[in-house]
């Protein structure tokens, strides 16, 4: 008995449906997934913005760390705080002190 070629189309048809099938969702499984594309590049944007972090922090901890070494070492620079931020001044110094005067009020006509 031969086959008629319907019949071996059809026997064809399903292995590459079924191909096609598995294919799509392979697709969908890389582009989509956690660990798919999608998702690396989320990963990549967050990995270049934590970097970015760590220079500007890196930066700020080396610039406090620089103004500890000199609040240690730089006893002017100790006063000057002392000054400015405590308002010290050292025995025998005149303090000025200028006040805001309120505007008086006028009247009118």
């Amino acid at each position: 008995m031969v086959s008629s070629p319907s019949e071996d189309q059809r026997f064809l048809r399903r292995p590459l449906r079924f191909l096609l099938v598995v294919l799509g969702i392979l697709l969908a499984a890389s582009l989509l997934g956690e660990r798919g594309l999608i998702g690396l590049i989320q990963m990549h944007r967050t990995r270049a913005a934590l970097a970015r972090d760590v220079e500007r922090l890196t930066a700020t901890n080396a610039a406090l760390a620089d103004e500890v070494r000199a609040l240690r070492t730089d006893p002017a620079r100790l006063e000057a705080i002392a000054r400015e931020e405590l308002g010290l001044v050292k025995p025998g110094e005149l303090v000025y002190e200028f006040r805001a005067v309120p505007p008086t009020p006028t009247k009118g006509p």
